[in-house]
């Protein structure tokens, strides 16, 4: 989590480069969310369209929706974590999808994993918070599907020190 001490705007792709572990799985999925919090922790969110009425906040309160904004998501299934060298850039990976690198006991590997653009301005006091899971933070796209369940157990571990440091990398608009 990031407390902004200044306006800070963000526009742009994010990325997280994880080093990851699968304890007890050869595989794993990975569901990131970049949230904008207040200054006391509570997250943000906006409609993004007008309809406002107690019916549409009840069906996107508690799960996603084309119709609620709640941060900027990326996933990524790490045996497919391959990149394309010609068509990543330094700010956005591409993946081949080519190939599947299914994970050994032990293994820690290197993944980046692209999110959606996002445009965001923090004032002084607000936060910024990477959610990092095995499942959707934010559930369903349209009210009324069900969730994605992962087919890979184990335990999933994230690497953050030494020559390991996982990090979100931000499209911060210069002042």
């Amino acid at each position: 989590m990031t407390r902004f001490d200044q306006e800070t705007v963000l526009v742009g792709y994010p990325k997280a480069h994880l080093w990851v572990e699968a304890e007890g799985a050869d595989d794993m999925d990975l569901f990131l969310l970049v949230q904008k919090l207040d200054a006391y922790g509570t997250p943000l969110q906006a409609f993004t369209v007008p309809n406002r009425n107690a019916r549409v906040h009840d069906v996107t309160e508690r799960g996603t929706s084309i119709l609620r904004y709640k941060g900027s998501d990326g996933r990524l299934r790490v045996s497919m974590r391959h990149l394309d060298e010609k068509l990543s850039t330094e700010d956005v990976p591409a993946h081949s999808f080519d190939r599947v690198e299914k994970l050994s006991p032990g293994e820690v590997v290197e993944v980046e994993i692209d999110l959606l653009p996002l445009g965001l301005t923090f004032h002084p006091g607000e936060q910024l918070r990477l959610v990092v899971s095995s499942r959707s933070p934010l559930g369903t796209m349209m009210p009324g599907n069900r969730p994605y369940t992962t087919p890979h157990g184990g335990r999933h571990i994230v690497h953050t020190g030494g020559d390991r440091a996982s990090y979100l990398q931000l499209p911060v608009k210069p002042a």
